[in-house]
């Protein structure tokens, strides 16, 4: 390897009190929301290391974590089975504000939103904001974002536990995974299953989305991940290196890079073209839950995104882009 592509940035040691799970960027800005196991969300900014705000509502780790595309709300599942909206004003230069309770509540049900994600939904006037979440029976339900009704049922006909799910950029798709090999993705306007990947040997722990909707990321305990096209059902190449399960697996705005996270400790970039692991970052002592890419927004594009993780150690790790 000639040339680093990322390097350490600001490091956050026991940024919360028990495993960090999740991490999500606000689109257009250098600001990162984490959650986990210790029941809070809290919002960093990336450049500092501070702590901007934190969203708190119950005594119950937070199972899941998203933030809408115009970074004006943030969704979190919990393990008492409800899904919370709230709603986020980072408009300021410096600032950020949150609510003090979430704006909706929507009761679930028992295990039925362990994973939940903002879908923005097509149409005039902008097209509406809808939410996605799993369950443990091979569904995946929609419901209304205003009044908290179940809208919509994706069924896999599988009745196994989905821990794995997300919805392609353009709001047309809803991939999900979890406990078996298989891998579902779903055109959320019909109702249908359009395509099943089975390329796994295990049970899979991610999905994700291309910046442009036409590619599915996955990650397996397999220890591979594997690139997919989902338009038009095929595999596209499988990416091995990790030693252990792979927990998380993203690919980069612009397409040419996958960041993952993994039981073995570490976070490895690869890129795409050349399908090889292009570097290996040891930053945590524990596994690594998840990494993510800094977003574009519609009125800001990120040119060199940075790259973040959190995991068991407690710790929220940034990356620095090191090429243009």
């Amino acid at each position: 390897m000639s040339s680093a592509l990322y390097a350490s940035g600001v490091s956050v040691d026991r940024a919360h009190e028990d495993d960090i799970w999740h991490a999500k960027w606000f689109p257009g800005k250098p600001t990162l929301a984490t959650a986990g196991s210790d029941e809070v969300v809290k919002i960093w900014d990336a450049k500092s290391g501070d702590c901007l705000g934190t969203l708190k509502d119950s005594d119950f780790a937070i199972t899941s974590l998203d933030v809408n595309a115009q970074g004006t709300r943030v969704l979190t599942s919990s393990m008492d089975n409800k899904m919370r909206i709230w709603n986020i004003d980072n408009s300021s230069a410096g600032g950020f504000q949150a609510a003090a309770k979430p704006a909706l509540t929507i009761d679930a049900g028992p295990i039925n939103a362990w994973k939940s994600r903002f879908v923005q939904v097509a149409g005039d006037n902008g097209g509406k904001e809808v939410v996605a979440s799993s369950t443990n029976c091979g569904t995946v339900k929609l419901w209304s974002s205003i009044d908290g009704r179940q809208i919509q049922e994706l069924n896999t006909s599988r009745p196994n536990f989905i821990y794995a799910l997300a919805v392609s950029p353009d709001g047309k798709k809803a991939a999900c995974a979890g406990v078996g090999s298989h891998v579902y993705v779903f055109d959320i306007e019909a109702g249908s299953l359009v395509c099943t990947f089975s390329g796994h040997s295990d049970n899979v722990r991610s999905v994700s989305f291309s910046a442009d909707s036409s590619l599915l990321l996955t990650a397996s305990d397999d220890k591979q991940i594997q690139l997919h096209d989902v338009r038009y059902g095929s595999a596209v190449t499988t990416f091995s290196g990790h030693q252990s399960w792979v927990l998380s697996a993203e690919i980069h705005p612009d397409g040419q890079y996958i960041a993952s996270g993994s039981l073995d400790t570490k976070v490895k970039i690869w890129d795409i073209a050349q399908r090889k692991c292009m570097e290996t970052h040891s930053q945590h002592s524990q596994a690594v839950w998840d990494v993510a890419w800094q977003q574009s927004s519609d009125e800001v594009v990120t040119m060199r995104p940075m790259l973040a993780s959190v995991g068991e150690d407690c710790g929220v790790k940034f990356y620095d882009p090191l090429l243009a």
